[in-house]
């Protein structure tokens, strides 16, 4: 039931987010469709020498143009377009990244911190996938990536006030297995020491992902990676979310070109990014 209902939710936000920024397409396309099918209506009856008419006709023709309007204003939840010269389809979708089938990429701050506070915060999908996947456990967090990390190169950070002290490079990627699950945890943010505060700039969100693509070719093995809006939460770099979409695309073909990753590639938007991001907009840039 709930289910259903946030189905419905979900249609009627994508026509009213359609109404809000498209409007003048529901007389612009009813009027074309009016005309349309005014101009097949008309030739047929003078064909066949036979006259249609009457308020009924009339009222049926601007209905059905005005449904064909309004249906010109839906904004899309799900777009896909194709790389070219690659056999890489992307597709972009608003959902709940944990819920994916295939591998979740999860961006994390530099120190691959598992505390909940300061070092973690539990609004981040580092965070959330500490409390939601782990239950909170902390402990399994180190432990599962303990082994992977042992052979990265690192830089110790005695000031920092708060968590772990080893500081990895950005970009620095290692898969997590848990339960049913795989992750690919991913530096993708740099920490102050004095406040654990995360930040980003575009250079250190483009090393990130460049980082999280090479390792993935390695490890993917046909499966589906999932991407979330990197650096788009508390380390986010001062970008509107479709400027940052663009951003990942961008890195997403540049990699895919020199080789390919996964022959699909997810990008997996939060709900409350639907009003910031016209994936119409972002179709009709790529999928030519």
């Amino acid at each position: 039931m709930n289910k259903l209902k946030n189905t419905f939710f979900n249609i009627f936000k994508s026509f009213k987010y359609g109404f809000q920024k498209h409007k003048s397409r529901i007389i612009g396309y009813g009027f074309l469709c009016y005309s349309f099918l005014w101009t097949i209506i008309e030739s047929a009856t003078s064909i066949l020498n036979k006259k249609v008419e009457g308020v009924e006709y009339y009222f049926s023709l601007v209905l059905i143009s005005l449904l064909f309007g309004i249906h010109k204003i839906y904004q899309p939840r799900k777009i896909s377009f194709k790389i070219p010269t690659s056999d890489t389809t992307v597709k972009i979708f608003y959902g709940d990244i944990f819920e994916q089938d295939g591998m979740i990429a999860i961006p994390v701050n530099e120190f691959f911190d598992s505390e909940i506070g300061k070092p973690v915060s539990e609004l981040s999908l580092h965070g959330i996938m500490i409390k939601k996947i782990l239950r909170g456990y902390s402990a399994s967090f180190d432990q599962a990536i303990k082994t992977d990390l042992s052979t990265e190169k690192y830089e110790e950070v005695q000031e920092k006030i708060e968590g772990k002290k080893k500081k990895y490079q950005i970009g620095t990627t290692i898969p997590m297995a848990v339960n049913n699950n795989v992750f690919l945890l991913f530096a993708s943010s740099c920490t102050n020491p004095s406040d654990c505060k995360a930040y980003a700039d575009t250079t250190t969100v483009t090393k990130a992902l460049k980082g999280l693509f090479s390792k993935a070719r390695s490890e993917l093995g046909g499966k589906i990676i999932n991407i979330p809006l990197v650096a788009s939460g508390l380390s986010g770099i001062g970008l509107p979310a479709t400027q940052l979409l663009q951003l990942i695309i961008l890195v997403l073909i540049e990699e895919t070109k020199k080789q390919e990753i996964s022959k699909e590639i997810q990008i997996v938007l939060h709900e409350s990014r639907f009003e910031e991001i016209d994936l119409e907009l972002i179709k009709n840039q790529w999928s030519n």
